[in-house]
Order: C-alpha cells, then sequence, then structure tokens
C-alpha cells in the first residue's frame, strides 16, 4: 500500500495555554519528555541548537509515539464484514443489505421474500384442498367392489371367447364394508379390503387386452395409496370402477362390447369410457400441477436466498475497495516544551493496497 502522509504543526491563541495548565503540568512531568529534556541539556549543543532538537524530539514523540490526544475525525468510514452481510442475507434477505446501509434494497429484498412466501402458501393450500377434493369424489364414485366385479367376469370373457389362461381363482368380493369412508374402518375390516386388493392383483397379473394381446400395464395399488388414486383415473383398464360405466353383460347374461375398457372407437377414442374417468382425470391433474407449482416457488425461496446474500456481499467488498481511497485526515491536542498547546493535524491519503 503506497501512502502519503503530511503533518502540520502551528501554535493556537495564547489563551489556550492558560487554560491548559494544569494537563500542562501532567505532561511535562510524563517519562518521556523528561527524557528529551535530559537529552537536550546534557549534549554538546548551543541554546539554538538545542532548541531546534528540543523541537524536532518534541515532534517526533507527538507524531510518532503516541503523545497526540486525538480529538479529530476522519472521512473513512468502518468496514464492512463481507462474511457477516453474506449470511445475513442468506439467512434473511435483506438482513445483509440493512447492515451495509442500503435501506431500500433492504425493504425491497424483505418484500420479495414475503410475496414468494405468500405465494407458495397460497399455492400449496389451493393444491392440498384439490387433493383433498378428488380423493373424496374418488371415494365416492370408485369403487373397488365394483372392479372386482367387472375383473370376474373379464377373466371368464378372456377364458371363454380368447383361449385365455387365467390360473388365478375369481376375487372373493366383500361386503358390509363402507368403501367410501375408510375412517371409519375397524382393523378387521382393513384385513379384509386388503385380500379383496391381493386377489384382484392375482388376476391383473395374468390378465391381457383381446385387441393387442398385451399384458396389463399396472395392478391395483393399495388402498388409498397416492398411486391409487392417481392410476384409477389415468389407465382404462381401472375405468369399470366408476360408478357411470356402462353394464357388460346383456339381458341374456352374454358379454357385450362394454367388458372392455380398452376397445378403440372412430379416431382412437374410447366409447366405453365414461365422463367421470376424465372428470377425474382433470381434477386429479390440476392437483398434481399446483402442488408441483408450489414445488417449483420453494426452489425459487431458496434461490432468493443465495442471491441475496450474494448482492450482500458483492456491496460490502465494494464498498471496502471504495473506503482503500478515502483520505484519512486526523487532529489531536498536544504540548511544546514551555508547556503551551499545540494542535497536530496529519493527513493520510492511500491510493491503492
Amino acid at each position: 500500500m503506497r501512502e502519503c502522509k503530511v503533518s502540520h504543526v502551528a501554535v493556537w491563541m495564547l489563551a489556550l495555554s492558560m487554560s491548559a495548565s494544569g494537563v500542562v503540568a501532567q505532561h511535562l512531568s510524563g517519562p518521556r519528555l523528561a527524557e528529551t529534556s535530559s537529552v537536550v541539556e546534557h549534549g554538546p549543543h548551543s541554546g539554538e541548537d538545542r532548541a531546534e532538537l528540543t523541537a524536532a524530539s518534541l515532534r517526533s514523540m507527538i507524531l510518532e509515539n503516541g503523545l497526540v490526544q486525538n480529538t479529530g475525525w476522519s472521512k473513512a468510514e468502518k468496514e464492512r464484514n463481507v462474511a457477516l452481510a453474506f449470511g445475513a442475507s442468506a439467512i434473511l434477505p435483506g438482513a445483509g443489505q440493512w447492515l451495509n446501509g442500503q435501506r431500500i434494497k433492504a425493504l425491497v429484498a424483505v418484500g420479495l421474500e414475503a410475496a414468494i412466501i405468500t405465494s407458495y402458501v397460497v399455492t400449496r393450500k389451493s393444491g392440498l384442498d384439490e387433493e383433498d377434493a378428488f380423493r373424496a369424489f374418488a371415494h365416492s364414485k370408485w369403487d373397488p367392489t365394483k372392479y372386482a366385479s367387472w375383473l370376474n367376469d373379464y377373466r371368464d370373457y378372456l377364458i371363454a371367447q380368447h383361449a385365455g389362461s387365467i390360473s388365478a381363482p375369481p376375487v372373493n368380493i366383500i361386503s358390509g364394508i363402507d368403501l367410501s369412508q375408510p375412517s371409519g374402518w375397524s382393523a378387521a375390516d382393513r384385513d379384509l379390503v386388503q385380500e379383496m386388493f391381493n386377489q384382484i392383483t392375482a388376476i391383473e397379473r395374468e390378465a391381457f387386452h383381446p385387441e393387442t394381446g398385451a399384458a396389463f400395464s399396472h395392478q391395483l395399488p393399495d388402498f388409498a395409496d397416492q398411486q391409487y388414486y392417481e392410476l384409477i383415473g389415468k389407465y382404462f383398464q381401472f375405468a369399470p370402477g366408476w360408478d357411470d360405466y356402462p353394464a357388460w353383460r346383456g339381458t341374456d347374461d352374454e358379454f357385450l362390447s362394454t367388458i372392455d375398457p380398452e376397445l378403440t372407437g372412430p379416431g382412437g377414442s374410447k366409447p366405453n369410457v365414461s365422463d367421470t374417468f376424465y372428470r377425474y382425470a382433470r381434477d386429479h391433474a390440476d392437483a398434481q400441477d399446483l402442488l408441483r407449482k408450489a414445488s417449483r416457488i420453494s426452489t425459487l425461496l431458496v434461490f432468493n436466498h443465495v442471491i441475496a446474500g450474494i448482492d450482500a456481499a458483492v456491496s460490502a467488498k465494494l464498498f471496502n475497495d471504495r473506503q482503500a481511497r478515502w483520505l484519512d485526515t486526523r487532529m489531536g491536542l498536544a504540548w511544546d516544551p514551555d508547556g503551551k498547546p499545540v494542535p497536530v493535524a496529519s493527513m493520510r491519503l492511500t491510493i491503492g493496497r
């Protein structure tokens, strides 16, 4: 670091010498001033030389050995802590900016944080509310026993008309349990429901689609599992479980075309799939979109903390770099050998690091 330091000594008004006499006496009795006087008195110098030596020694002591009683000021402000600024804003966006003295930027950062949190809370709540709604809808409109009844008939259909080889026995369909109110089930009820689901899965593993010959791509998940709610509105093989799915047996107990929910109609449509299936699929997708959006907003929240921390740290570093080029001035009060007060001014200009 290159520094340019200039010192100037002048005499204040003579009246100050009278008011400072008590302080002068105290400093004149100090060991360093006594030492200087001793050197001057006993050295081989003339009177004029001794006076010059005394003044030079005093100036050296004042400026280099701390005799200045500092009452001064400085244009240079205290350096800012870069790490503290980063950490504060990383925890709470705006805190580091506030420490840096950037009040407006701090308020903007806090406002942005509040907006992101509010958006996250509102969006997530909407998603969870819609999730509760489509689950309640599924419990009231999609019946596992109806699906099991269709699967038993579909098993017989494949064996009778498509030479299917299905070794799994028909599903033992339970009764007396309200499948729309799982919260009211006893432990025994849950065991019965789980056993029925296990039997459904056994047939699904061997079933296939007559039109394509492809095996079922999915099996019914456990009741009220996350995948349970998704699959019943996503894959057409589960369409017969909805309450408005058309009958699949005729008056003579013959199999109708509606026995196959995967049957392809004009333009690739699925004519046997009911409107409720599609409505539920839309509601489920909307709720999941809201929850995914809330998740993205939470990522933005983390990103905001990081950016605010970096901004605060960079601002603190730039401030410190500017401070390194400040002109630093100081003023103080000392005393000459005659006990008179002497003002001392120093100036330091830092022009680089």
